[in-house]
């Protein structure tokens, strides 16, 4: 149904009328008058009056009196009165919901803030979370300062208080098909999900990994290879047997980068030469697997494995 601009209008001049008679004949305001200036953000409450969620102490006269006036319910209970309470239930509950605690994080009357808050988020999550946490690392996350990007701020089914279980919360940013493959790392679909090897919030090392190399995330599950004797073929027999590298050489698929210099025998031609701040990208577990999800076994980067970097004559 389509409401025409008159009704609008007219709905606004209601409303604007109820506030300037609440505000003349509220005598509460003769007191408390930082109520009597609009903020950006006012509880509905408001509008219905003092008493709705305020009353006087029997035996007591207010304003003469101290602790005069009482709520008219205990909280959280009287926000429940207006508020569903199934909203604010959940298999994982915030602290102050919990704890009964509304005014923790909103104002109960008015604010500058969006939906009444006492600050902006996230300066209001840093009254309880410790602000480092958030901020002391080289790499962090995009959604970092978005906090309910990710999380709910009252209650969740989900873990931790997020809009959806991992991975699917992360499928919201993070495109789905690179991670649903044929072959998927297990990781992924279990309860710690992406955060089992990436720290949702911010890290000193590349991609939010927990590790400042990504070998040294890899063996923390596969201990067996953490001796550095893979891959399982040797490449000589005997008592000095070798194997594959792991970690240490340049990935031939990501070679260094040379640079020119005039060749000292003949300054006026170039020729090029290794350039030791461009050394290339180093041969590590995900030069040959997918850290995520492959079409191929084992979660190899493609079917002929050896062929990536050999050539077979």
């Amino acid at each position: 149904m389509k409401i025409c601009k008159l009704c609008i209008m007219c709905l606004a001049i209601i409303f604007l009328y109820i506030n300037i008679a609440y505000a003349e004949d509220n005598p509460c305001l003769s007191c408390h008058s930082k109520l009597k200036e609009r903020a950006k953000s006012v509880h509905a409450a408001i509008a219905l009056g003092c008493q709705t969620c305020h009353e006087t102490v029997e035996g007591k006269n207010h304003p003469q009196e101290k602790n005069s006036i009482k709520l008219t319910q205990n909280m959280p209970q009287l926000c429940y009165s207006c508020h569903d309470k199934s909203n604010f239930s959940g298999n994982s509950i915030h602290q102050p919901v919990s704890s009964g605690i509304c005014i923790g994080c909103h104002d109960a009357h008015q604010s500058n803030n969006p939906k009444i808050l006492l600050k902006e988020i996230p300066s209001l999550c840093y009254t309880c979370h410790d602000e480092t946490k958030f901020k002391k690392g080289k790499s962090g996350h995009t959604l970092v300062g978005m906090c309910n990007g990710c999380h709910t701020p009252h209650a969740s089914e989900a873990n931790k208080i997020l809009i959806k279980n991992q991975p699917e919360l992360c499928y919201t940013c993070h495109e789905k098909s690179k991670f649903t493959k044929k072959n998927v790392h297990k990781i992924i679909n279990m309860p710690e999900g992406c955060t089992a090897c990436h720290s949702p919030h911010v890290s000193d090392n590349p991609s939010l990994i927990y590790k400042s190399h990504i070998n040294d995330l890899c063996v923390t599950c596969h201990s067996p290879q953490a001796t550095g004797g893979h891959v399982t073929v040797a490449i000589t027999r005997g008592p000095k047997r070798k194997y594959h590298p792991v970690r240490g050489v340049t990935d031939p698929n990501f070679p260094g980068k040379p640079k020119k210099i005039p060749d000292p025998n003949n300054p006026e031609r170039m020729i090029e030469v290794f350039d030791p701040e461009n050394p290339g990208k180093e041969l590590t577990c995900i030069s040959c697997h997918e850290p995520h999800s492959s079409d191929f076994r084992k979660l190899f980067v493609k079917e002929n494995i050896c062929q990536h970097c050999h050539k077979y004559y």
